[in-house]
């Protein structure tokens, strides 16, 4: 299973990395929600973790422009976030988020999104 992270934070990047590596999985990094919607349409991955909070575009407009593209609308977003608020577990829920995870990343519910899907 290949997934892509996309965060502005090379160490959030990197502690996915690690826990993906970790279990067998495969995965990708971008640094901006445009490289990230760059990435997904040449790979097609079977999730991809987005950071809300990201300066250029951020996680929610990103995952607006990934439903808004007949190749990506289907895709499996999961979000990532320093603080879950209800309206921001709202908003992802609205976009057709498969999950919603808090930051620092914990492998077990990383684990659990995945097990989901």
């Amino acid at each position: 299973m290949r997934i892509l992270v996309i965060d502005d934070d090379p160490m959030i990047r990197r502690m996915a990395g690690f826990i993906l590596k970790k279990k067998g999985y495969g995965y990708t990094e971008a640094g901006s929600g445009k490289e990230g919607l760059a990435i997904m349409k040449a790979e097609l991955p079977m999730l991809t973790l987005i950071d809300v909070e990201m300066p250029d575009i951020n996680g929610f407009e990103t995952l607006e422009m990934i439903r808004s593209d007949e190749a990506l609308r289907e895709a499996r977003v999961c979000m990532m976030t320093g603080t879950i608020t209800d309206e921001v577990s709202k908003r992802a829920e609205e976009l057709g988020a498969v999950g919603c995870i808090e930051k620092p990343l914990d492998a077990n519910a990383l684990y659990a999104v995945i097990d989901s899907i």
